[in-house]
């Protein structure tokens, strides 16, 4: 018999696989930014964050908010024994209180020092710009066609303490070691 966390990691898989690589989230004429506010959902489930992290995962949105109320959806969701609750910031020294940022286009000019201040802290970075994951961001996501595809740094997640679950990574278009 499968364990419970066997089955909820088997579900989880195949919810986050459907959103990033099935054609229906076109089909059904979704919009970019509310598929990639389900991923980051999906992102913080499949990270495994160390217990210095607390009871809650606040979630950062940096720079300008592309995903309006689509992050909605988001807070109060339990994510093993934290909940999630959604910030939106506009400034770098704000980020300290960030479990999970998220690095808007139109500030990712500003990446070198977002990561001065999250780097070596339990945060996961994400950002939906070319080329960010090799600059040091954890998680990128692109979009390819009608489907929301993405990107790991293993190494930037985990210098910060971070391990992303083996069963995401194998949905990676490209995993940085």
């Amino acid at each position: 018999m499968k364990s419970r966390k066997t089955v909820r990691s088997g579900l989880l898989l195949w919810l986050l696989s459907l959103i990033c690589c099935a054609h229906w989230a076109y089909a059904l004429d979704l919009e970019e930014y509310r598929v990639k506010a389900s991923l980051l959902g999906n992102f913080a489930m499949f990270t495994d964050w160390p217990d210095v992290v607390g009871d809650t995962l606040n979630l950062c949105v940096y720079g300008p908010d592309p995903f309006g109320e689509d992050l909605s959806s988001l807070k109060g969701k339990k994510i093993a024994r934290r909940s999630l609750a959604v910030k939106r910031v506009s400034s770098v020294d704000a980020l300290g209180d960030c479990q999970i940022v998220f690095i808007s286009r139109a500030v990712i000019s500003n990446l070198p020092r977002v990561l001065d201040v999250v780097n070596g802290r339990p945060a996961l970075t994400v950002a939906d710009s070319p080329g960010a994951a090799s600059r040091g961001v954890a998680l990128n996501m692109a979009t390819e066609g009608s489907k929301i595809t993405f990107e790991a740094n293993l190494r930037a997640a985990r210098g910060n303490g971070l391990n992303l679950n083996s069963n995401m990574l194998r949905l990676a278009t490209e995993v940085i070691k």
